[in-house]
């Protein structure tokens, strides 16, 4: 599949948009499984996400028709090849939420509206940023992202939402950043805050503050807790957490991710209060 119609894919133009759509369904195999995701991800348009889908389904049929069959005989030498672990990640989970994206459509009215379609789109989101993590010698796709629009849809939990303040900035709120690996890093700041606000009030109880000026930006986001003081080394130190029967692997990948994205990442907790802020250039060269 040439560069033009992957940029049509991407098009504002729905009948752009349409055309390749429509001849990817006569190839479904000239366009890269990552780039179909993101496009079933991204698009709005129903009649378009239908041919998208089409497209998946003739894939998925055709990789469950060419499986092989297993060996008659257990004697056959197994040979272990050198894996790629983030291709391999993609070849795995990709066709699995591939499928889940195909029974919503079927199963669900108007899917693309749905908690569901969401809840998948996050999914594919939380996946983009394990690999982009696993690729660490590879660039940042950066991307110009609204920040509080990002604050608010890297919320893991669909029952309830977080307070973020302020909801909207007179001024500006963007900033340039790999959006795959700011929503995983969101992502699971926010679980680890669900996680020990439910464990002290037996519900979800975050507040999300933050600010943007001329070159930097933070975001504070503020719990309750079951305890009465720890710091982030407290937390990295194996067996140690802010949240019971943890071993503190979340905060972890938390300070890896910020690492990678050039961001500073801080918590502690003191009188039953937790507060961890992430800081950093609103563009990253």
């Amino acid at each position: 599949m040439d560069a033009s119609k992957l940029e049509a894919l991407k098009s504002k133009a729905p009948n752009e948009r349409a055309k390749v759509a429509n001849w990817l369904q006569q190839h479904p195999y000239e366009i890269p499984t990552p780039d179909l995701m993101r496009a079933l991800q991204f698009e709005t348009v129903p009649q378009i996400r239908r041919a998208l889908n089409n497209v998946l389904e003739a894939r998925q049929r055709r990789r469950e028709d060419s499986k092989p069959s297993k060996p008659e005989s257990s004697m056959m030498p197994v040979v272990e090849p050198s894996l790629d672990i983030a291709a391999l990640i993609r070849h795995e989970l990709s066709p699995a939420i591939g499928w889940i994206r195909l029974a919503g459509d079927k199963e669900i009215g108007e899917f693309e509206k749905s908690e569901t379609d969401r809840a998948v789109k996050k999914l594919q989101r939380r996946i983009d940023g394990l690999i982009a993590l696993i690729k660490q010698a590879g660039d940042l796709n950066l991307q110009r992202i609204c920040l509080v629009d990002a604050l608010v849809e890297c919320w893991p939990d669909p029952a309830s939402r977080p307070r973020v303040r302020p909801e909207i900035d007179p001024q500006r709120n963007e900033i340039s950043t790999d959006s795959s690996l700011f929503t995983l890093l969101m992502s699971n700041i926010y679980q680890n805050a669900i996680d020990a606000s439910r464990e002290s009030e037996g519900s979800p109880s975050v507040d999300v503050s933050w600010g943007v000026t001329s070159e930097r930006f933070w975001v504070r986001i503020s719990n309750p807790f079951v305890g009465a003081k720890f710091t982030l080394a407290d937390i990295l130190q194996v067996g140690v957490s802010t949240k019971a029967a943890h071993q503190g692997h979340g905060v972890a990948l938390i300070v890896t991710v910020a690492s990678r994205l050039d961001l500073d990442f801080d918590i502690f907790g003191s009188s039953g209060l937790a507060a961890a802020t992430l800081s950093g250039k609103i563009s990253v060269v």
